[in-house]
């Protein structure tokens, strides 16, 4: 949280600065906890690049509770002009530019979950015919992963910063059982894998899974 240039932005005063002050010490909290979530290291496998990608997810869930209710108190403490200011900060409309983040997220996201490139897996690792029904089951697991994301879309403007909060907290809700609906059948195909297979498929997904994280 900016609270510096939130401070110069709304002038607080009395009452306000201890809520400032409250914010600051969430803002904190929530930043240790989003970087202890950090990976030391790129996790091999699908499998654990997934995991990694739960943690990280449950990790942001986390610090937005943890910022949300401060943010809400100091935000009720403003004068109707303190709060115009207050959305001016970070350029624009902080509401739209959230909502055009989310949808961003929507598109963006729900376009990875889709796009399995089921066609090079099968011709990367030569799936023989007990193996390509367990591709089938994680291409439809994507498929099913992807339409409850979009579910998750915002749909009008929150009117508060706690409102976006709480539309954040829905998203990242969402891509977290989208992360649980893909693993059991990420997990089967991969159990069904041999140690050759193992490998070449660890090499193939590894890009683009890492620019994700």
């Amino acid at each position: 949280m900016p609270i510096d240039q939130i401070a110069w932005a709304v002038h607080p005063t009395g009452d306000q600065v201890a809520a400032l002050d409250e914010l600051k010490a969430a803002s904190a909290k929530a930043a240790d906890v989003l970087k202890a979530s950090c990976p030391t290291e790129v996790p091999l496998t699908p499998v654990a690049r997934l995991d990694a990608l739960e943690k990280r997810l449950n990790s942001m869930l986390q610090t937005v509770q943890i910022v949300r209710d401060p943010l809400q108190a100091f935000y009720n403490s403003l004068s109707d002009e303190q709060k115009q200011q207050f959305e001016k900060i970070g350029g624009g409309n902080a509401k739209e530019s959230t909502v055009n983040e989310l949808s961003n997220l929507c598109s963006e996201e729900s376009a990875n979950f889709t796009q399995l490139p089921t066609q090079a897996i099968e011709q990367s690792l030569e799936l023989n015919s007990q193996q390509e029904p367990a591709l089938d089951q994680l291409s439809t697991a994507s498929s099913k992963a992807a339409t409850e994301l979009e579910k998750s879309c915002p749909t009008e403007t929150p009117q508060n910063p706690a409102g976006r909060l709480d539309a954040i907290t829905k998203r990242l809700n969402a891509m977290i059982e989208a992360v649980k609906t893909i693993r059991p059948a990420l997990n089967n195909f991969y159990a069904s894998l041999s140690d050759d297979q193992k490998a070449r498929f660890n090499v193939m997904q590894q890009p683009a899974t890492a620019r994700s994280q």
